[in-house]
């Protein structure tokens, strides 16, 4: 069964403008999430760019890239739309989708194996995505660090949250689908919940779709602010 890893990359972020681009070392942002995907080895990886600037940019690093809708609403509508251009334009077929978010420069790539694993190992799951141990109360305090909430039983998420809570894991911004649930997924309306805790992930969840996560040991950097890529540099330096 054909996997492919697609990784959504937008300018118009508002925390941290020109997000893709930003140079960590010395490379763009979503180039280093791509070198990490690359080395999963488990399928074609594209960056689901917003415009030419990004592509111009891809291409100059030997990426394949897909040029969507700048006005998509999310990462995983642009996922989404970059599967449907491929299946269009290149006759590919997918069963498995990837979603690689592009501010995440040092994704191990066996956390991304591991999330496919996971799906492919439960019949009963839409989606698959990865957890980790919260180790600190300053992550567990922080609104941008998501906090899942796991089932003991079957391992299925039960929510997701931006608040503090107690015998939560930290999520990882890494999705695995199956192709009918992204498209079941992005035809759902946007739910109560999601605009409450601004996670589109808790669409999925109160439509009834099921969420498998896995545990990995191994955390990451997210890029979402200033302060964060001072972070992620300051880690390729000491790295």
């Amino acid at each position: 069964m054909k996997t492919t890893i697609v990784i959504p990359a937008r300018l118009a972020s508002v925390r941290l403008p020109n997000k893709p681009l930003v140079i960590i070392g010395k490379k763009p942002m979503v180039v280093l999430v791509a070198e990490q995907a690359k080395r999963a080895d488990i399928g074609d990886v594209f960056i689901a760019c917003c415009g030419k600037e990004i592509a111009h940019i891809i291409k100059d690093y030997g990426f394949n890239y897909i040029i969507t809708d700048p006005l998509l609403q999310s990462g995983t509508d642009r996922v989404f739309h970059a599967i449907k251009l491929l299946e269009k334009n290149n006759n590919n077929q997918y069963d498995f989708i990837i979603n690689v978010q592009g501010d995440m420069p040092f994704i191990k790539p066996d956390i991304i194996k591991k999330t496919l694993y996971a799906l492919q190992m439960d019949n009963t799951g839409d989606i698959a995505t990865p957890i980790t141990n919260i180790f600190n109360d300053e992550e567990m305090q922080d609104p941008n660090v998501v906090k899942a909430i796991v089932s003991d039983v079957n391992k299925h998420a039960l929510y997701f949250t931006r608040s503090p809570v107690i015998s939560s894991y930290k999520h990882l911004g890494v999705y695995a689908y199956r192709k009918n649930s992204l498209q079941k997924f992005v035809d759902l309306p946007s739910s109560i919940l999601e605009k409450a805790e601004r996670l589109e992930q808790l669409r999925a969840l109160e439509n009834g779709m099921k969420i498998v996560t896995t545990l990995v040991a191994d955390d990451t950097i997210s890029v979402d602010t200033a302060k964060d890529l001072d972070r992620a540099r300051k880690f390729l330096g000491s790295s």
